[in-house]
């Protein structure tokens, strides 16, 4: 398979975008020239609607069948808004909000549009760049060591932190090849291992035991009893079931001890110490017993912190979701700083349609060695797979929302930088 390169992909995330700009700034000029009061009777937007598709019809078919659906959108919009206040607003009023609605809409369009260089040249510069680099510090930072980049995942935890948690649980997990798994391979969070994660939680903040600390004398860390976990879950202590064991525990930076024990590991205790964590209780013999105080949040970004280190050994589908989620938060971002709430078009660039036509090759932009660093190549360009990922687009959780409004605020930041 050859290798798909910039050249390659940018164009394709180019074609759509190119053809929904022009129609929305045609039907913004056909607006505008419009008598206001022909808008009452909304067949004259059916007859004008049927005369732009007689005279867009020389398209690929697949941009045809695209740009009509699309103009039929506009134009099925534009009449809803139009019945709905007719009796109770002005016709010109009524035609100049759809005309402000259709600026809104193409300037959106011209961001998105020239979201980045065809050649790659300046790209720090670019839109593009500056959002991936603004999501990935709050979501996926990188970090010479998994302790810096926890440090710099925590900074951003009490405001983000269930965005954070969000790209490590890819709803397309039932995919995994659990038969015959690739331990180097670190797949996303199921339900199954956040469960586990939550036992260990509970386990150590309810009752630990506590045993030597291998690595520094007169300490005691927490422990708990591996078969406290793990048995509910597997059928017997196999050699594959514990080689399975310890993978998960090491990507929250836990390990076995004596063959029965889960303990924190030296670096963990570390990261623990310094983050409050683990509080220190001196007892009378003269050993040190370092105490547990942490949540499920604290695992969790010790996973994010983990898979982050490790990006080029991500599953595909854990791939998939982190570059699916950035493509939606840097799309939806945008639009955030263009269009208005009111704005009548919004529900097209929300559109799964829309969605499957822009969103895959934003994904694919963002894997890039400059950008996200994540392997491309296993970016699904199956149909079914993308309505299967996007159709979860739809059910934001509410921290997501946040997030949008902040990066279109930080787009109004790079945009003023520009202009001075």
């Amino acid at each position: 398979m050859r290798l798909e390169k910039w050249t390659d992909i940018l164009p394709r995330y180019l074609t759509f975008i190119s053809h929904m700009r022009p129609i929305l700034r045609e039907t913004r000029r056909i607006i505008e020239d419009l008598d206001p009061d022909l808008l009452y009777d909304t067949e004259v937007l059916d007859k004008i609607r049927q005369e732009e598709e007689k005279r867009n019809v020389r398209k690929v078919r697949a941009l045809s069948e695209f740009s009509a659906m699309y103009r039929s959108n506009v134009y099925e919009i534009m009449k809803d808004f139009i019945t709905k206040y007719r009796e109770k607003i002005p016709l010109i009023d009524i035609k100049d909000y759809i005309i402000d609605f259709l600026k809104e809409s193409v300037e959106a369009l011209n961001i998105l549009r020239n979201i980045t260089n065809p050649d790659e040249r300046n790209l720090e510069n670019t839109y593009l760049y500056k959002l991936t680099k603004y999501v990935e510090t709050i979501l996926f930072p990188r970090g010479i060591s998994i302790n810096e980049i926890y440090k710099k995942l925590i900074k951003y935890s009490p405001e983000f932190y269930e965005c954070q948690r969000h790209i490590l649980k890819p709803h397309t997990y039932y995919r995994e090849d659990l038969e015959n798994p690739d331990f180097f391979i670190i797949p996303g969070i199921s339900p199954k291992v956040y469960q586990i994660i939550n036992n260990i939680t509970s386990l150590y903040n309810l009752d630990p035991n506590y045993g030597q600390f291998p690595e520094k004398e007169d300490y005691e860390i927490p422990m708990i009893l591996k078969n406290d976990v793990f048995l509910p879950y597997i059928d017997s202590i196999a050699n594959a079931e514990e080689e399975a064991i310890k993978t998960i525990l090491e990507r929250v930076g836990l390990r076995i001890i004596d063959g029965i024990f889960i303990a924190p590991t030296q670096d963990f205790v570390d990261l623990l110490i310094d983050n409050n964590f683990l509080r220190t209780n001196k007892q009378s013999d003269g050993i040190t017993r370092l105490i547990p105080q942490f949540s499920n949040e604290t695992l969790i970004l010790y996973y994010l912190a983990f898979a982050s280190r490790r990006r080029g050994f991500l599953s595909k589908e854990l791939i998939n979701w982190i570059a699916m989620n950035f493509a939606f938060l840097i799309y939806m971002g945008i639009l955030n700083w263009k269009l208005t709430d009111e704005n009548i078009f919004y529900s097209i660039f929300k559109d799964l349609q829309t969605n499957e036509k822009v969103l895959p090759y934003l994904m694919k932009l963002i894997c890039f060695p400059h950008y996200l660093g994540l392997d491309k190549t296993k970016i699904r360009d199956s149909p079914q797979y993308r309505k299967e990922i996007f159709n979860f687009i739809g059910a934001q959780i509410d921290n997501l929302k946040v997030f949008i409004e902040n990066v279109g605020d930080y787009c109004e930041k790079i945009d003023k930088e520009r202009n001075n």
